[in-house]
């Protein structure tokens, strides 16, 4: 009965994993399909489309410069140097996973829009009558908020290659007579390259793909190919949106392409254990402090006080023309009728996005585990799938499902979450699996009756806490997703992140700050409880 219990179970999670890649593309085909029919054309030119797809490329470009301008420089002085809040900086690095986008743009509106604290606090100091600080609700206002946005990615990423660089070939550099800048440019810049690509590729993906802040900021004129999607699809225009569906994949699918091409090149700094590697030293001399106190200001102006004034908004309410400290925004959205049901269904759609993320990431985890040496010649394409819907936008996913269904709903909600949102369960999940010994995985073959029981006795219990680890992962990243609730438009049916950017249209700000700071404290919390579970080193298995 055991055993029949275990193939029904292993059946089913090839089945799901089969049924969520098939959706995938499905949802993709759908899309894309009405640029085929002969029957009339697009309302949106060529001519514009070119327009839009060169100005989301250069706004992404731009964004990821300002993230590795601003990432780079830190992950040295964190990676290279000791100083105080160095820990708290690294720990930055979880905002981009676990922090909505919808909450860092009600953030900078926050602190930077024309009524936020850092225009009345210039207002005041500089005695000034119209606020001096316009540019939130621009180019420039999308492209900052972006790019110190993903910054902690590009930090983290690189600190991590600066800790683990041999210091012998820059010794032995200056012992020949080199100076600093020329070390950096001909030894540590290709050292440490893997890394920074590594961190650029997903954070250009993340930005080529910009929709929440550029429907919140407004700005005219900054248009991305995923907001001009969501328009053409509203306007009853499916070729116009298969067209800019094609063009947004198309792109999106060469760059992950190019980042597995270059992974391999990622790993080479991994293992370099033998060489003597440098040390963290303090911060001295002018040139090292006063760039660092220039890149702990910008940090501080533009990624912690725009995240802090969610929290003012949240705890204060306007009073004789200033704010006192007050939760009477949280009372004010407690007692709305959506927030209750906006708040079930969140917890009700994220747990069953988790779950089904959890199994297929296992699912294709340990299937390439088995088939590893099989395949050994197509492990490019092997690390591809995973990554193939990353490159595809929720957006677009919405368009294919509004062309296949009638009318969203909650299951088909949680499936293209879960087909979009998978690969962050995997790579939890295979990091533990590729770490069972090869040796114990044969004697297990030796002595079992079938594969299914090698999967419940050596890999579920290896993995079960990379498994308990991608469950919070894709909870907490399905609980802050706006977009595709939004682009469903599900009837009579709310997330918290929904319920939030509504409060937010409705310029309901000290409300919607109180929603945001609630997303936000839960989609932490459940990182948080992902980040420790996948600390654990040791899987334990069953003998």
């Amino acid at each position: 009965m055991r055993t029949h219990l275990r193939k029904i179970f292993a059946a089913t999670g090839v089945l799901i994993f089969v049924c969520v890649s098939a959706s995938l593309l499905l949802c993709l085909f759908s899309a894309i399909k009405p640029i085929f029919a002969s029957a009339g054309g697009g309302k949106i030119g060529m001519a514009h489309i070119a327009k839009v797809a060169w100005f989301t490329l250069w706004q992404a470009a731009l964004s990821t410069f300002i993230s590795c301008a601003v990432g780079i420089p830190m992950a040295f002085f964190c990676g290279r140097r000791e100083f105080f809040g160095r820990k708290f900086l690294l720990s930055l690095s979880a905002v981009p996973f676990c922090v909505p986008a919808l909450i860092v743009a009600l953030g900078y509106i926050s602190f930077f829009g024309i009524s936020g604290t850092a225009n009345k606090m210039m207002k005041a100091l500089l005695s000034l009558e119209e606020p001096p600080l316009t540019f939130l609700y621009s180019y420039a206002g999308l492209v900052v908020a972006q790019g110190f946005y993903n910054f902690p990615i590009v930090m983290k990423t690189v600190s991590d290659a600066f800790e683990r660089l041999p210091g012998d070939k820059a010794e032995a550099a200056r012992l020949l007579g080199a100076g600093e800048f020329r070390i950096f440019r001909t030894i540590t810049l290709y050292q440490i390259l893997p890394a920074i690509v590594s961190a650029s590729i997903p954070v250009f993906i993340y930005c080529f793909m910009s929709f929440m802040m550029v429907l919140l900021f407004g700005a005219v004129g900054c248009a991305t190919l995923e907001v001009e999607i969501f328009q053409a699809r509203n306007a009853i225009d499916f070729k116009s949106a298969g067209l800019l569906s094609l063009v947004e994949t198309a792109t999106a699918l060469s760059v992950v392409a190019a980042q597995c091409a270059l992974e391999g090149k990622g790993s080479r700094l991994k293992g370099i254990s033998s060489e003597r590697r440098l040390g963290r030293k303090r911060i001295s001399g002018w040139k090292e402090i006063l760039p660092f106190a220039l890149l702990a200001i910008l940090v501080l102006a533009f990624f912690i006080c725009p995240l802090a004034g969610i929290f003012e908004d949240a705890f204060t309410r306007n009073e004789n023309g200033g704010k006192v400290l007050s939760t009477k925004a949280f009372g004010n959205m407690a007692r709305l009728r959506g927030f209750s049901p906006a708040l079930g269904w969140t917890f009700i759609c994220a747990s069953a996005t988790g779950l089904l993320c959890s199994a297929v990431g296992f699912t294709y985890s340990v299937w390439l585990n088995e088939n590893s040496t099989k395949l050994k010649r197509h492990q490019t394409l092997l690390r591809m799938i995973p990554a193939i819907p990353m490159a595809v936008s929720s957006v677009v996913v919405a368009l294919g499902l509004s062309s296949l269904v009638k009318r969203g709903s909650v299951p088909l909600l949680i499936l293209a979450e879960t087909a979009l949102f998978w690969p962050v369960a995997f790579n939890q999940i295979h990091a533990q699996i590729s770490k069972i010994p090869r040796s114990t995985i044969e004697a297990a073959k030796i002595l079992s009756k079938d594969n299914s029981e090698i999967v419940f006795r050596i890999y579920l219990p290896s993995a079960f806490k990379g498994i308990l680890g991608a469950f919070c992962f894709c909870f907490s990243v399905s609980a802050g997703d706006t977009t595709l609730p939004l682009v469903l438009s599900i009837p009579k049916f709310d997330t918290l992140a929904l319920f939030t950017y509504r409060l937010a249209g409705a310029y309901r700000f000290h409300e919607a700050a109180a929603a945001g700071a609630i997303l936000g404290a839960l989609c932490v919390a459940f990182f948080a409880m992902s980040n420790a579970l996948s600390k654990n080193k040791k899987g334990n298995i069953k003998k």
